[in-house]
């Protein structure tokens, strides 16, 4: 998800005219160090670095942006502004900055990417029931709102997106999947399913991002015939 708002941005901000890139344009993890080195040596005054939170608490819940110890700020809580004004809840401190024990910033994104004013949206919870669906139903509009308020706060133009109907996610579904159009693995979530390997957790939800259970596991391996072969 969090990839896919990136790239909606990243063709957002073309179709602006705001010169742009992207770290990474597939589902790849990158080692923190290339991260960095690709945002400070990007030649660009602003990053956005799109997350999504997680915490062992499952009422922990809420957006948040933090800035670095050496930013004032402003653009963060005028990012914080823009996405409660779209309907996300925000966390007790939505806006703020952390210094290690040395001084410095806490996060390696602020650390690490030299004079580049970068600021980390987490966009709310997956680990939070309220805040997972309404990312699910509202992401497109959340990465929106993103958007519009750089250009506003930076002086650029801004103009609706040319889709009558931009943030509101396709009601196409792929075998009854409402959540798997346009994932990285739907040829192989499809393949899965007919072969009666895999089903969704519901009736049009396949959740392609959830993690697997050990029970799960082994249903897939039964299923494949696996077990019955006495695979260790």
């Amino acid at each position: 998800m969090v990839l896919n708002m990136s790239l909606y941005q990243f063709e957002r901000f073309k179709q602006l005219g705001v010169p742009v890139a992207l770290t990474r344009n597939s589902d790849v993890t990158l080692e923190p160090n290339l991260r960095t080195t690709l945002v400070k040596n990007s030649g660009a005054k602003y990053c956005i670095s799109n997350h999504i939170n997680a915490a062992p608490a499952a009422t922990a819940a809420g957006a948040e942006v933090i800035h670095s110890v050496y930013n004032d700020g402003k653009l963060a809580k005028v990012f914080a502004k823009s996405l409660t004004a779209a309907g996300q809840t925000l966390r007790p401190t939505a806006t703020y900055s952390r210094k290690n024990d040395g001084g410095s910033d806490y996060y390696f994104m602020h650390r690490n990417t030299g004079t580049v004013g970068t600021n980390i949206i987490e966009y709310g919870f997956c680990s939070n029931a309220a805040d997972a669906a309404r990312l699910l139903a509202n992401w497109k509009k959340y990465a929106e709102v993103v958007v519009k308020a750089y250009c506003e706060f930076t002086g650029r133009k801004y103009t609706d997106p040319v889709d009558p109907d931009p943030v509101t996610p396709p009601a196409e579904t792929v075998e009854g999947f409402k959540d798997i159009a346009g994932h990285w693995a739907v040829d192989l979530i499809v393949k899965a399913k007919k072969a009666g390997v895999m089903n969704g957790v519901a009736d049009d939800r396949f959740a392609p991002d959830e993690p697997v259970t050990r029970a799960q596991l082994a249903v897939m391996l039964d299923r494949l015939g696996l077990l019955d072969k006495g695979v260790k």
